[in-house]
C-alpha cells in the first residue's frame, strides 16, 4: 500500500484516485489533486477543492464577518468543506445543523474527511428543500451550497423556498450558485431576484469565475 504522504506527493504530477462512490446524483469521486484530497463529482468539485475556497472567500466577505453565529444552517454538507473552515480554520464553534439529501456524501464526509471530529455538527439526512420547511429553529448563518453535479439542484431557484430561508435566518444568508451558460445564469439570477423580495438587501460575491454566491440579510 501506498503511504499517504507519497500518494500526496505524486498527486503534484497527477490525480490519484482513491475511492469511487455512486451517489444520488451520480458517480462521486474521492482523490488526491494537486497535494489535497478532494470529493469530485463528473463535472465538479463538491469539497475540498474550488467549492472550499469559494467558502473560504465567503467567510471573508464584510457582510459574514459581522456575524457571531449563536448557531449555523448548512444546507448541502458534501463532503465537508464548510464544516472544515468553521471549526478549524475559523474556529467558530457555534452548533452547526447540515442538511445532505444523499447517504453517499454523509458516509464519504465521516470516512475520508473526518466530520465526526467535529463537536456540535449535527447532519440530518434528507432533501433541503423539505426540511428547510419543517425545522422550526432560526439561525444567526444560513449558508446553502446544494447542486446536481454542476447545476442547481431542483427546486431551490423556487419563491417558496426563498420564504423559507428567509423563516429560517435571522442573521445573514450565503447561498452559492454556478453561472456557466446561458441556462444555468438564468437560473442564478432568478435565484438573486426571489432572495431580493424577501430579505432587505442582496449582495454578491464573484468567486473561481462561475460561482455567484448571494449574500442577504
Amino acid at each position: 500500500m501506498v503511504p499517504v504522504r507519497v500518494k500526496r506527493l505524486l498527486s503534484w504530477l497527477a490525480p490519484i484516485n482513491v475511492e469511487r462512490i455512486e451517489g444520488r446524483n451520480g458517480p462521486l469521486v474521492v482523490r488526491w489533486e494537486a497535494g489535497q484530497l478532494v470529493l469530485n463529482s463528473a463535472h465538479g468539485n463538491q469539497s475540498f477543492g474550488s467549492l472550499h475556497r469559494v467558502f473560504q472567500d465567503v467567510m471573508k466577505h464584510p457582510t459574514v464577518r459581522t456575524v457571531d453565529p449563536k448557531n449555523i444552517l448548512l444546507l448541502g454538507l458534501g463532503g465537508g468543506s464548510v464544516p472544515r473552515i468553521l471549526r478549524a480554520e475559523l474556529h467558530i464553534g457555534a452548533p452547526i445543523t447540515a442538511v445532505e439529501w444523499d447517504p453517499a456524501m454523509i458516509k464519504v464526509a465521516r470516512e475520508h474527511f473526518g466530520s465526526e471530529q467535529y463537536q456540535d455538527l449535527t447532519v440530518v439526512e434528507g432533501d433541503a428543500t423539505v426540511q428547510v420547511h419543517a425545522l422550526k429553529d432560526r439561525f444567526d448563518l444560513v449558508l446553502v451550497d446544494l447542486f446536481d453535479d454542476l447545476d442547481l439542484a431542483r427546486g431551490i431557484d423556487a419563491m417558496g423556498f426563498a420564504h423559507a430561508l428567509r423563516d429560517r435566518c435571522s442573521g445573514v444568508l450565503c447561498f452559492n450558485t454556478v453561472g456557466y451558460d446561458e441556462a444555468s445564469d438564468r437560473r442564478c439570477e432568478l435565484v438573486r431576484e426571489n432572495l431580493a423580495r424577501v430579505f432587505g438587501s442582496v449582495d454578491e460575491l464573484r468567486s473561481m469565475g462561475v460561482n455567484r454566491v448571494f449574500i442577504a440579510r
